[in-house]
């Protein structure tokens, strides 16, 4: 792979827009984070990602190590005006619906000095860790996926000394959602899990009028009739004692098959009356209880729906193994929050990179952005990278020489050659 020497004419339609969050030399800086954190290989910490920068023309690493601790821009609000700017770029019509996802993950951190760092368990592994957590929202629209927010959990031992006031996770999430302004028209369904199936959240979601899918831990307490049901036994039991109904969707992993039962109407603890399905995937032994306050959903499209939240969990897995999230070395929490809103820069670069080509024209029909990897768009993305450094090898490189010659050329590639 070879250094970037510039920003190509292609991508300042994403840029530009936010310049005027920063001030002095930082706009440089962000840009050439963000579209090396979306083109790299490998570890994305500063000392990674500098290696991939041409340093003849830009700052050194420490200005950008400099400019993750400083942090004097914010990185929230400049996100949030690019994602409306990419559903403006979607011209979604009225009526039209997105789906606001909410998860949270965690990272294993090493240093015993970093802020924020407590102890938690990994929930694929099993195994107690000391790490970060932070709260993500992303947008699921047709068929794009758009990161809109991050919020980094701090304990609250940590609090004072980083100089946050304590939130817990559930309260982040729903702060998320209070910031998210649906444009005109528009209906939003929050999809999240049962941990976030509470009361914070669910407030947060009627005070913006938005409507909200969630699934039901087994220890819910529900009540129907007057009597008090606990919501795992009772969906076994209601399950296997009523006919099943049949679903089949298809996915990109090929045709899945849902087997359910429609619970009704239950009102559940804390919660109010709520819409309930039992509902089994396949083969598999656990039943599902999934829950929703949009009583016009039918059975069918309350599993559909809640089948978008699994987008998360493929944001997580693609930031994770190719855009770097978590992988930052900084002790400050104000780096550590820069980091995360750089990484989610970086995946929306992709985003707009995304509906660019399928903008095109002849292309609308023909590709289906559901059916684009990360990967893939990443390679696009340093296709454009490398078509701007023929031009660039082309303009500036050849003409100011004489008589340049292939030495003149190899000479520079061996120096852009990022090793």
């Amino acid at each position: 792979m070879f250094k970037i020497v510039r920003i190509p004419r292609q991508l300042e339609s994403f840029f530009m827009p936010l310049e005027g969050y920063f001030h002095w030399d930082h706009f440089s800086y962000f840009r050439m984070l963000v579209l090396v954190m979306a083109i790299a290989w490998g570890r994305h910490n500063i000392s990674a990602l500098y290696r991939h920068v041409d340093n003849r023309q830009v700052a050194h690493r420490t200005r950008f190590n400099n400019f993750l601790n400083v942090s004097r821009f914010d990185a929230q609000a400049a996100l949030e005006q690019k994602v409306y700017e990419l559903l403006l770029y979607l011209r979604l019509k009225k009526g039209a619906t997105i789906y606001f996802i909410i998860d949270d993950s965690k990272k294993s951190k090493r240093g015993r000095k970093m802020d924020g760092v407590g102890k938690m368990k990994d929930p694929v592994t099993g195994a107690y860790i000391r790490g970060h957590q932070y709260v993500q929202a992303i947008l699921y629209v047709n068929g794009y996926t758009i990161p809109f927010g991050i919020r980094l959990y701090v304990p609250k031992d940590q609090c004072e000394q980083v100089g946050v006031l304590f939130q817990k996770t559930t309260q982040l999430a729903a702060e998320l959602i209070r910031a998210f302004q649906a444009p005109e028209g528009i209906h939003v369904k929050v999809l999240f899990d049962s941990y976030y199936l509470c009361k914070n959240v669910v407030k947060a979601c009627r005070e913006k009028g938005y409507r909200f899918v969630s699934t039901l831990k087994g220890n819910r307490n529900l009540f129907k009739n007057g009597r008090k049901l606990k919501a795992g036994k009772y969906g076994n039991n209601y399950y296997h004692r009523h006919t099943k109904q049949h679903l089949s969707v298809q996915k990109e992993q090929g045709q899945v098959t849902y087997s359910y039962v429609d619970a009704g109407t239950l009102d559940v603890s804390d919660l109010g009356s709520l819409h309930v399905v039992f509902s089994k995937r396949g083969k598999e032994k656990q039943i599902l209880g999934i829950v929703t306050d949009d009583k016009t959903l039918t059975p069918e499209q309350i599993i559909q729906i809640y089948g978008y939240r699994w987008t998360i969990e493929v944001f997580f897995k693609d930031t994770k193994q190719l855009l770097g999230l978590g992988q930052y070395q900084n002790v400050s929490y104000k780096a550590a929050v820069t980091h995360l809103h750089l990484v989610c820069f970086a995946y929306a670069l992709l985003t707009h990179l995304r509906i660019q080509r399928d903008s095109e024209k002849g292309k609308r029909k023909k590709s289906k952005a559901e059916r684009v990897s990360t990967a893939t768009l990443q390679n696009d993305l340093r296709r454009v990278v490398w078509n701007d450094l023929v031009t660039y090898l082309n303009e500036e490189v050849l003409t100011q020489h004489e008589e340049p010659s292939a030495d003149t050329i190899i000479q520079e590639l061996d120096y852009l050659l990022a090793v």
